[in-house]
């Protein structure tokens, strides 16, 4: 009777852990279709719902697959979510080497996420600001005789673009070796009085 009772027990958990098994792996596999559903819309252009899915699967999955950080990193560049994509991408690119399947759309990605990222924080390329001169303003020239001259910015040297491209180096006519202009000078400067060459 016990032996039986044993072989019972036995035969149960056999078919309980069959049974928690079978869920496991049907719960995988939804997942898996959950996943490719969210890339045949990021393939339609569908981005946002592709990440809602995406997202889902993230949440829902034991052990990422390096597909879905792929995927999830090309969607979120899409969405402009650049820091996010660099993330996923890296992680990507971390889980499968050079050999992944999607190495190189991978690597694309991540430089376009990269570039884009930068942009961002660092904010469009400016174009360069013509500098301004300051506002008009009296200095007291017997306490500052000298000031540090703003045209060749305290360096004595003026430096421009040859018509080859080169550069050409000459002397700042208007402060002394050292980068000063005198504070005579400077006051014609603030005033737009001090005439200065291209």
């Amino acid at each position: 009777m016990m032996q039986k009772l044993g072989t019972l027990i036995i035969l149960f958990g056999i078919a309980i852990q069959g049974f928690s098994q079978d869920y496991v792996n049907a719960q995988q596999r939804d997942l898996m279709m959950k996943m490719d559903e969210g890339v045949a819309l990021m393939n339609q252009g569908d981005y946002a719902k592709a990440d809602t899915y995406l997202q889902q699967v993230l949440i829902d999955i034991g052990v990422v697959p390096a597909e879905l950080c792929f995927y999830f990193g090309k969607n979120s560049y899409h969405l402009e979510k650049y820091k996010q994509s660099i993330d996923w991408l890296n992680k990507y690119i971390e889980i499968k080497g050079t050999t992944g399947q999607f190495f190189d759309q991978a690597k694309e990605y991540l430089a376009l996420s990269e570039t884009d990222y930068l942009t961002e924080k660092v904010g469009p390329t400016r174009q360069p600001v013509k500098e301004n001169l300051a506002k008009p303003q009296r200095i007291d020239c017997s306490t500052t005789p000298f000031i540090l001259c703003p045209v060749c910015k305290g360096s004595g040297v003026l430096i421009e673009q040859g018509t080859l491209g080169n550069a050409i180096y000459r002397s700042c006519p208007y402060s002394d070796d050292s980068g000063r202009m005198t504070c005579e000078d400077y006051q014609k400067y603030l005033q737009r009085d001090l005439v200065i060459s291209p």
